[in-house]
């Protein structure tokens, strides 16, 4: 027979851990596996959607004031796409950050995948931008240790050796790679999924290539 102080302390820590909220993967203001139609009612392209049906521009930001008009007509159709069911590839164009540049995937109707990078600290940026490091303390802050890490040698164009880091989270709903290329003009790659897709495109990564005979 178990102690019933035993299986007291057991139930506890069983209730406890069902009581752990799953965590969730945010990019931007978007949760990674939302619906595409409540990816495209928030965030900057909900204000630049919701100025395009009012016609009024006037919280939108001066940098991309003089091409919203005609951005509307793209991310219109975006949107559309995207909530129709198909594969959809869309770059963000509504940022004012040059140091960073984001996409998004969309697959049956679902934000499925991001892709963001972020230009290393350097001269030719007035040093801006974020190093590998920060960006790997801000997933480890949020998402805990990696599962996996590894280095790869690397080399510049004048032959330059460099460490390349390389770290991925794995959870039951997502995948987290992190990728960066050293040196001057490097950068910090995040990729992030469903961890269905990152599944499905690893599988498909280590098929043999087709017989030609056949």
């Amino acid at each position: 027979m178990m102690p019933t102080e035993l299986t007291s302390f057991i139930l506890v820590v069983l209730f406890w851990l069902t009581q752990v909220p799953a965590v969730q993967v945010k990019v931007e203001k978007h949760l990674l596996g939302e619906t595409a139609e409540q990816f495209f009612s928030e965030g900057s392209e909900g204000l630049l959607l919701s100025a395009c049906g009012a016609k009024d521009f006037g919280k939108i930001d001066k940098s991309i004031k003089k091409t919203a008009k005609e951005y509307c007509v793209r991310l219109s159709g975006v949107r559309q796409r995207a909530i129709s069911g198909e594969n959809v590839n869309y770059k963000d164009e509504l940022s004012i950050d040059d140091t960073k540049t984001a996409s998004y995937t969309f697959e049956g109707g679902k934000f499925v995948a991001a892709e963001i990078v972020f230009a290393s600290p350097a001269a030719i940026n007035n040093n801006q931008g974020k190093s590998f490091s920060d960006v790997f303390n801000g997933l480890k802050g949020t998402y805990g240790a990696p599962t996996t890490e590894a280095i790869l040698p690397y080399h510049n164009a004048y032959g330059v050796p460099f460490d390349r880091h390389q770290k991925l989270w794995l959870a039951s709903s997502y995948a987290i790679q992190l990728d960066e290329q050293p040196d001057t003009h490097g950068w910090t790659k995040v990729s992030v999924s469903t961890r269905g897709l990152y599944d499905k495109q690893r599988a498909e990564s280590v098929k043999p290539p087709p017989n030609p005979l056949n």
